[in-house]
């Protein structure tokens, strides 16, 4: 009796022991992306905050290069322009909230009869940098044109920068205008 309950089992389990042994499910295989090729923009500290003021120079009847400024940024960077007025809430804006205020404020000189050109550079910088983080204060200009005597514009600028391994990014932009109330402090002036 026992053979035929073993029989029976045997029988019962043939199929089960003909079918080929499972193969266990693979984890579906993940293609590293190719690696970033790092443009010079991003290549130090000091390439990217020259891209940044390169980047939003432009001639007149021509926009800031509006791609480059983007490879600059940090994806979900916020830009932090100086309020209008005292009691004007804080403006946060991302990349493409910014250009269309740069686009607006170029349409209204163009509108005004003025030169839409508009030269920003850098007159001094004052940086803290530790590891992978860097706190630039640049002090700028803007003018019309290269070699106009006097700035329609001076502020300054407080760009905060991460390295990911590879380059440097801009994770945030605010900053300031000088006023007869906010005059630049001498220690962020020219040296």
């Amino acid at each position: 009796m026992k053979r035929f309950f073993a029989g029976l089992a045997l029988a019962a389990a043939a199929p089960l022991l003909a079918q080929p042994a499972r193969t266990p499910t693979q984890a579906p295989t993940v293609t590293p992306p190719p690696p970033q090729i790092v443009g010079p923009d991003g290549r130090s500290v000091d390439a990217i905050v020259t891209a940044l003021y390169q980047s939003i120079s432009c001639g007149p009847e021509v926009e800031p290069n509006w791609e480059r400024m983007s490879s600059l940024f940090l994806p979900g960077a916020k830009i932090v322009p100086p309020k209008a007025k005292s009691d004007a809430p804080i403006t946060v804006l991302d990349g493409n909230a910014f250009r269309d205020r740069v686009k607006s404020l170029l349409a209204s000189w163009k509108q005004k009869g003025e030169s839409t050109a508009l030269y920003e550079n850098e007159v001094a910088r004052q940086e803290q940098c530790f590891g992978r983080v860097c706190q630039i204060f640049s002090t700028f200009e803007t003018r019309h044109a290269p070699g106009d005597p006097k700035p329609m514009y001076r502020g300054i600028h407080s760009i905060q920068l991460v390295n990911d391994g590879s380059r440097w990014w801009i994770v945030s932009l605010a900053w300031d205008g000088e006023r007869p109330d906010n005059p630049i402090p001498p220690q962020y002036e020219k040296q």
